[in-house]
């Protein structure tokens, strides 16, 4: 017969893995309800933790788990600034942080208080399987499922940069997105769509392009869009990354960024001052999205109830952007 484990634990009381630990390790935050509940659940079945699981309560709080990024994300500097706050607040708070994949073995996820997860896509199998295993949740990014998480205004964001180019006397604005697999780039390009439309411009399907969320990628499909005698005034990009090599693409075909074409981007990256010209751009506060990631995740913890979180954008204006040139029009 295979060893009982904290996960069946947990599902035959009907309650988190985090909270069977904390009933095992007579810590607080437990209703007393549950902690009877789970405590005949132990004792009918003969549960024993593990030495491994053991040493971990010894040693901290726990363990929360972050699902790793993509191969792009992981080297950009937004996700290592996101994974900087989220570890520094778990790590205040007594918890071990450590970068694991939701799908890691059984032993390992017997000794997960939670996970945080971000970068999620429209259909992340990931989260169907920590759901189905009774470990706590938290997301970064906007999220139909019943679990707390944490976004930025995306839609809005967007807006305030179009806003911004429209009144520098811009209307043949390229929208610069990625391969649209997240709910983030469905919300800025649903926001380029609505705040073209609510200018009166026409929308046009060859004014979005596909930068895949790169530097590379932005710079190859714009260089290839320039070639082909693609016109525009202006780019508004979905990422800093996207932006950067748009207006080195722009630079290495002759234009002159912003006297002849515009650009924005979206993040505010630590780089965005120092380009050249230095970028305007929406700035999502990066930081405090990994805090209060990780502030939801101690609150799930502890029982409190489920929060969804939507933080503000704001526009900040460098030198990339400038009103139309009389040329232009």
């Amino acid at each position: 017969m295979s060893k009982l484990t904290i996960t069946e634990v947990a599902r035959m009381a009907g309650v988190s893995i985090g909270t069977v630990s904390r009933v095992l390790n007579n810590r607080p935050g437990v209703n007393p309800d549950t902690r009877t509940q789970v405590l005949e659940v132990v004792s009918r079945l003969g549960y024993v933790p593990d030495a491994g699981a053991r040493k971990l309560a010894r040693g901290s709080r726990g363990l929360i788990g972050v699902a790793p990024f993509s191969a792009h994300s992981s080297n950009s500097p937004y996700y290592g600034i996101l994974l900087d706050a989220i570890q520094e607040t778990i790590v205040r708070e007594g918890y071990a942080a450590r970068v694991l994949e939701p799908s890691v073995g059984e032993e390992m996820l017997s000794e997960v208080s939670g996970f945080i997860v971000p970068g999620v896509h429209l259909d992340d199998s990931r989260l169907s399987l920590l759901i189905e295993r009774n470990i706590p949740l938290v997301v970064v990014g906007r999220c139909e499922k019943n679990v707390p998480w944490v976004d930025i205004d995306n839609t809005g964001g967007m807006r305030l940069a179009l806003q911004h180019l429209i009144k520098l006397g811009h209307s043949r604005i390229l929208h610069m997105t990625g391969t649209p697999i997240g709910q983030t780039t469905y919300d800025r390009l649903e926001s380029y769509h609505q705040t073209m439309q609510d200018a009166g411009f026409t929308l046009s399907d060859e004014l979005i392009l596909d930068g895949t969320f790169t530097e590379l990628g932005a710079y190859r499909i714009l260089r290839q869009a320039l070639e082909k005698g693609l016109e525009f005034t202006a780019v508004a990009a979905a990422s800093d990354e996207m932006a950067y090599g748009a207006i080195l693409a722009l630079q290495d075909a002759g234009f002159r960024v912003p006297y002849d074409v515009s650009v924005t981007g979206y993040d505010d990256l630590p780089f965005a001052p120092q380009t050249q010209p230095s970028l305007t751009t929406v700035r999502q506060p990066i930081r405090q999205l990994g805090r209060t990631a990780a502030q939801l995740m101690l609150e799930l913890i502890a029982g409190n109830a489920v929060r969804q979180v939507v933080l503000p954008t704001e526009l900040v204006v460098r030198s990339s952007s400038a009103p139309l040139s009389r040329n232009r029009r």
